[in-house]
């Protein structure tokens, strides 16, 4: 493909990807505590039912606690590597 039929992208097209991809962390922060705070009540709320879990074990709860700390530092970075895949594919 020759220079000419390459689409130009002009800066300013530019200056607002990069401004997306930088409002990327905190939404992906938020959408992972969140998904990891949901994941923490299902399987709280199962292991409830199936086991009559009144008082889990010490290591099982800060495993369960962890959860949205962790979702949230997945979707920190995930996030912005997925919009930034997608963008370049168009």
């Amino acid at each position: 493909m020759s220079a000419s039929n390459m689409p130009s992208k002009s800066p300013s097209t530019r200056k607002r990807r990069s401004v997306m991809i930088i409002a990327m962390f905190p939404v992906g922060a938020i959408l992972g505590f969140l998904g990891g705070l949901l994941i923490e009540i299902i399987v709280g709320l199962i292991a409830r039912a199936v086991f009559s879990a009144e008082h889990p074990a010490a290591f099982s709860m800060r495993f369960l606690g962890s959860l949205p700390g962790l979702g949230s530092l997945i979707g920190a970075i995930l996030a912005p590597i997925l919009y930034g895949r997608v963008g370049s594919s168009k």
